[in-house]
């Protein structure tokens, strides 16, 4: 028998009495926080049995956690390895009861359901079987912020920790990938077990399996304190075109910043056919098998950015995670961010094309990076990775300076915790020095498409007038380049509409050259855009999204 959708199965009613004493065991709802999951799945059957272990915040007998798969099988439902007195399936919950505890206690529970071969719209969010180019099936249960009660009872709030049990069965051509320690119990059975601080549900729940002939291995060495091997097929030249020197000294860069890796002595980097670019499972990177051939991409190496984004999200987004779903902007940003500081470090023409990058899908974003009507994630997500880096980051160390924003983001990560995009900012105010008030309410905070801040400049032999014209109250600071008729004839003039004002006429120079010409923002410092173009610039060829971040595959059609 199975709990039909909105109904209530009662198998016992009768209270309980604490043992020992004739005191009555607490009733009623208890809320409770999740400590460990383990997690049965087969790939084939999509039977699900899982055991969730809590610790009661607050005295009862009844724990509803959320849950969205399909109703689970009534006759196996265990609290405390008992029948439940009650249980509860519908609305996207589930509600089980047993004997009355009190707060401290632990609870376990047991369900057993079934996951439906879904995804949320055309994307990976759920479970899909995806076949590759050459007809490989990729098995990938994933998820995603507030996802992971789709594959059983599952407490999907971004901010809660816990660790996890995974065992797959699966066929035997097939290797199995999850975030931990893997095990292969048998060739039909693997266990993955992720006992690491700092594992949300939004990235550590969640299973990769592609056939044995597909997920090569290569070693690419130590990068920082973990080894790094990439399971890869040779056709997508992924393997191959990643710089392991690189890439290492991106980790070391990072462990020396913010603290250890914090996912053990082990980093795997699984290539396979995905929706998304890349994807931050801890210890456990995905990356589609199209980034070494991607055209069009606006980032000078789009498997290097990518790959060095997902590297940030295991500080900043997977060990230190999102306080709540609309604060999706900082994690992403923060990986952008840090990966362009590598790059720029590195390489500053390559730094330079990702904040070329950033500032052109800012120009097409549809909502602020904390949108006011609150839609669902998946409806405005796409627009937080170029205005979010920007600014929350660029514009930032652009008024003040980098090592005073990387400052900010030390006392910020390294540790498991939940943070909200209101703690960032306070983090940087901090650091900064700067009043971030009203930048917040101006660049950050807002519902409908923001206004595009566009300035008009007026060039004399002697003066620059600079008029910002839209988007008064989005103030920054960046540089006009001012030109002469030779190409090495350049004056670059600093702008501070964050202190200055937004019309200002300023002095040039004395200048060896006659002045013809200018280039608003050439170092790409402000999302501050030229008079009167508006909302002018391209789609990249192939991308017809504004998201950035989906793959080639994903931003086309998706095989079903």
């Amino acid at each position: 028998m199975r709990v039909a959708l909105g109904s209530v199965i009662t198998v016992s009613v009768l209270g309980s009495v604490a043992c020992g004493s004739d005191e009555a065991a607490p009733l009623g709802d208890a809320t409770a926080t999740v400590t460990h999951y383990d997690y049965r799945f087969d790939l084939d059957t999509r039977a699900a049995h899982t055991t969730v272990t809590a610790t009661l915040d607050t005295p009862g007998n009844c724990v509803t956690l959320p849950f969205s798969a399909e109703a689970p099988d009534a006759a196996t439902l265990l609290v405390d390895g008992a029948p439940p007195t009650e249980a509860t399936a519908g609305a996207g919950t589930l509600k089980l009861c047993g004997a009355g505890r009190a707060a401290g206690s632990t609870i376990t529970l047991d369900v057993d359901s079934t996951v439906a071969l879904a995804t949320l719209d055309d994307s990976q969010v759920g479970y899909s079987i995806r076949m590759d180019a050459n007809q490989n099936p990729f098995h990938y249960l994933v998820s995603w912020v507030g996802g992971c009660d789709r594959f059983g009872p599952c407490d999907d709030r971004p901010d809660q920790f816990a660790t996890y049990t995974f065992h797959v069965t699966h066929p035997a051509t097939l290797m199995v990938k999850c975030s931990g320690t893997i095990t292969e119990v048998s060739p039909t059975e693997t266990s993955c077990d992720f006992g690491f601080p700092g594992g949300p549900t939004y990235s550590t729940f969640g299973i990769a399996a592609y056939p044995r002939t597909a997920w090569l291995a290569t070693d690419k060495g130590m990068w920082g304190s973990a080894q790094v091997t990439v399971f890869d097929r040779p056709e997508t030249g992924t393997a191959a075109g990643i710089d392991a020197a690189y890439h290492a000294g991106f980790v070391s860069w990072m462990e020396s910043t913010f603290g250890p890796y914090p996912y053990g002595a082990e980093l795997r980097i699984l290539v396979a056919p995905t929706y998304w670019s890349g994807f931050e499972h801890p210890g456990n990177i995905v990356l589609d098998d199209g980034l070494k051939k991607t055209l069009g991409s606006l980032y000078a190496n789009a498997l290097a950015h990518t790959l060095d984004h997902e590297i940030a999200h295991q500080w900043a987004g997977d060990q230190t995670t999102l306080a709540a779903t609309h604060d999706f902007v900082w994690k992403e940003a923060m990986a952008e961010y840090l990966a362009f500081v590598y790059e720029d470090t590195s390489n500053p023409i390559v730094g330079r094309a990702t904040a070329n990058a950033w500032k052109q899908y800012s120009a097409q974003a549809a909502f602020f990076p904390v949108p006011g009507e609150l839609p669902p994630l998946f409806d405005y997500y796409g627009d937080v990775y170029g205005p979010g880096p920007m600014v929350l980051f660029r514009q930032l160390e652009a008024l003040t300076s980098r090592d005073q924003v990387i400052a900010a983001l030390k006392t910020l990560l390294g540790q498991p915790r939940a943070l909200s995009v209101d703690d960032v900012v306070a983090a940087l105010a901090t650091s900064t020095g700067l009043d971030l008030g009203p930048y917040a309410a101006a660049w950050i905070h807002g519902t409908g498409a923001p206004e595009l801040a566009r300035v008009q400049l007026t060039l004399t032999p002697t003066t620059l007038r600079v008029q910002q014209t839209t988007g008064l109250a989005r103030r920054c600071k960046f540089h006009v380049a001012v030109k002469g008729a030779a190409e090495t004839e350049v004056h670059l003039v600093e702008v501070d509409t964050f202190r200055n004002g937004i019309d200002q006429t300023l002095t040039l120079p004395a200048l060896a050259f006659t002045p013809i010409a200018t280039d608003l923002d050439p170092a790409r410092e402000c999302l501050v855009y030229a008079a009167p173009s508006a909302r002018e610039v391209p789609h990249m060829e192939g991308w017809p999204h504004r998201n950035p971040w989906l793959s080639n595959r994903g931003s086309t059609s998706p095989t079903p």
